[in-house]
């Protein structure tokens, strides 16, 4: 008896390709989509992004552009292995790209990143928030 896996999205992913649909396969642009969480802390807003097996010296990159923070690279198959040798295949590989929304005002000189055990936390310090003060603007009545 031969051991096969059953892999119903290639197969999914070959009738795709009959109607030039977008595909979602190993190997194609965008295949792996990093977990991220936004969250703040401290008057900073921390992007933390889930990069294992990826060298972030040369296969990240991290961008503002307006109002968004980018993060963008590549995770390679570390070995090749041929499919007949292949009992199972769950990672994923590829591009990726992640576009974060900033709030107004952020200066790109204040974002920080660092990366720990396969985790990317990109630091973004936000802008103070001014001090609301009331301002009365009195209310000028006309006669005629």
């Amino acid at each position: 008896m031969e051991l096969k896996v059953w892999t119903p999205f290639f197969d999914l992913d070959k009738e795709w390709r009959l109607f030039d649909f977008p595909r979602f396969i190993e190997g194609h642009e965008f295949a792996f989509r990093p977990s991220i969480d936004v969250a703040r802390r401290n008057g900073d807003m921390l992007v933390i992004a889930e990069l294992p097996g990826i060298d972030p010296e040369k296969d990240v990159e991290i961008s503002i552009e307006g109002d968004y923070l980018f993060i963008k690279g590549e995770k390679s198959m570390e070995m090749d292995i041929s499919e007949d040798n292949r009992y199972v295949h769950e990672r994923t590989y590829g591009k990726f790209l992640r576009r974060i929304p900033l709030p107004a005002g952020v200066d790109p000189d204040n974002v920080t990143a660092d990366y720990d055990n396969g985790v990317l936390t990109v630091k973004v310090t936000l802008p103070r928030e001014g001090t609301t003060q009331v301002h009365n603007i009195p209310v000028e009545v006309k006669t005629s």
